[in-house]
């Protein structure tokens, strides 16, 4: 049985610490703008409907008066 280490690989190219290029930040930064972006964009197309507006709307939600 040969046991293998997982500390090293076995290509020498690939045996140093891996360090992002400013295109690999660039990527991160711009997928998380295009992220931000859209949730933006969603958020004022589809605004919020307030439940107090929905009751005045809706006729089974008008309260009932006590006899």
């Amino acid at each position: 049985i040969v046991v293998v280490s997982l500390h090293r690989d076995f290509q020498t190219s690939s045996w140093g610490m891996y360090y992002p290029t400013k295109w690999d930040w660039m990527t991160y930064i711009g997928t998380l703008g295009f992220f931000m972006a859209a949730f933006f964009l969603f958020i004022r197309i589809l605004p919020m409907i307030s439940i107090f507006e929905m009751r005045t709307l809706l006729p089974e939600a008008k309260e009932v008066k006590a006899e």
